[in-house]
């Protein structure tokens, strides 16, 4: 079929459409794709593909992420930023480190840097425990998509790091140590208290 036959199916005066096309300047319109690819007795997607070849693009398009993998990356990112401040602990040792406190090989720092990106469509249920543990939160933060859960998970994750960095760093030093406990218990009592079932069963 030369590019003027493909007029009468494009339904325009000229081949213009498809020698634009062609020619990697202007792609088909959706109608004209499935026009022509019923003229030329190919697949949509087959005619899609070699319009991708004219404008130098791969064959096969990339797959949009699923809505599982991008809440997993959402929620990764947000503790990168929120807890650890723009630098999160490395793809090799977030693996290592949730294999080893879950007793599985369920991680690798491949699936890891995939579950950042949200290339994993369907993220394994025992992956996202043991990166939780490797993480400090708890798996239903991965499983869940509600802001304020969310919010509850990251401040209190946020508080324990910084608590965690404070006594590294000898913060508080001159305190004695039954004002550390009274600290601690207080930090406790308050997670405790939120989370405490009324009578409905809902958390208050």
């Amino acid at each position: 079929m030369t590019q003027a036959d493909t007029a009468r199916y494009t339904n325009t005066s000229s081949p213009m459409p498809v020698r634009a096309a062609e020619q990697g300047r202007r792609p088909l319109s959706d109608e004209a794709v499935t026009a022509l690819a019923g003229a030329y007795h190919v697949t949509r997607a087959e005619l899609l593909a070699a319009q991708r070849r004219s404008f130098g693009q791969p064959e096969e398009p990339e797959e949009e992420p699923s809505a599982d993998g991008a809440r997993v990356a959402r929620k990764l990112e947000s503790l990168r930023t929120e807890v650890y401040g723009g630098a999160a602990p490395s793809d090799a040792h977030l693996a290592s480190e949730g294999n080893r406190r879950s007793g599985s090989t369920a991680l690798t720092e491949a699936m890891v840097r995939a579950l950042r990106a949200g290339e994993v469509a369907e993220p394994e249920d025992e992956a996202l425990d043991a990166l939780a543990l490797a993480l400090d939160v708890p798996p239903v933060y991965f499983r869940q998509d509600d802001p304020e859960v969310d919010a509850l998970i990251l401040s209190a994750r946020a508080v324990r790091n910084r608590f965690t960095v404070m006594v590294a760093r000898g913060a508080g030093q001159d305190m004695p140590k039954e004002s550390w406990d009274q600290l601690r218990d207080f930090i406790g009592r308050t997670m405790a208290d939120i989370l405490t079932d009324d009578e409905s069963g809902r958390a208050t």
